[in-house]
């Protein structure tokens, strides 16, 4: 990541906003910048730190995260794709600051610009752990993206068998289609996934035989 602005690094150290120890150690002066004091809920204003922010988020560094929460960060800012804070931090793996998001009150539930969530994001990236914890958010288990996909469909997409029974296990609807009408089960034939599909016959998945998705034996 970047140096950061040494602007930045007072604001981080400041504890007024917030009543919070200094987001970081070592800081030379704890007065914060006019500009942030004046405009500490000013979204726009503190919009400038967005590189500083995403960056943040990207490789974990909590401290750098609870500051600009404290000035008065919007914690659901995007970037142009539709990235949250959250969605990225989940994406590197980065449990510690995925956490501190989840408890700062960060919403879980935001796609991005095509509609995927930081759930969908996980389970792409073969991370259970993390996949686990996104599962026990407030989102719905049957979120869609802008393809009709949900957490599910990303299971059966990539074979991540492991995941069928605790999606299921929280409401997850094996029946659901997406926008191409393909039950999860149907895209895990299509991707030749043998696990996921024992796993989502298993958990009740119902085959319906189709001539473009079965091959004949």
């Amino acid at each position: 990541m970047k140096r950061l602005r040494p602007v930045l690094w007072r604001a981080l150290c400041v504890t007024a906003l917030a009543g919070v120890a200094a987001a970081a150690a070592g800081c030379a002066s704890s007065v914060l910048p006019a500009t942030l004091a004046v405009n500490a809920g000013a979204q726009q204003d503190l919009r400038r730190y967005d590189d500083d922010w995403f960056d943040a988020a990207r490789v974990g560094r909590v401290d750098i995260l609870q500051g600009l929460v404290a000035a008065g960060y919007p914690i659901d800012a995007t970037t142009r794709e539709g990235y949250t804070a959250l969605i990225l931090a989940a994406y590197r793996h980065q449990g510690a600051a995925l956490d501190y998001l989840l408890h700062a009150g960060a919403n879980p539930c935001i796609g991005d610009q095509h509609g995927n969530t930081a759930l969908m994001g996980v389970i792409f990236k073969g991370d259970t752990a993390l996949s686990e914890r996104l599962m026990k958010t407030r989102c719905p288990i049957d979120e869609t993206n802008n393809a009709g996909e949900t957490a599910l469909s990303f299971v059966a997409l990539f074979g991540r068998a492991d995941l069928v029974p605790p999606l299921i296990a929280r409401g997850a609807n094996p029946e659901h289609v997406d926008a191409l009408g393909r039950t999860a089960l149907q895209v895990a034939v299509q991707e030749g996934n043998a696990s996921t599909i024992a796993a989502l016959e298993k958990a009740g998945a119902q085959r319906v035989v189709d001539a473009t998705l079965y091959k004949q034996p």
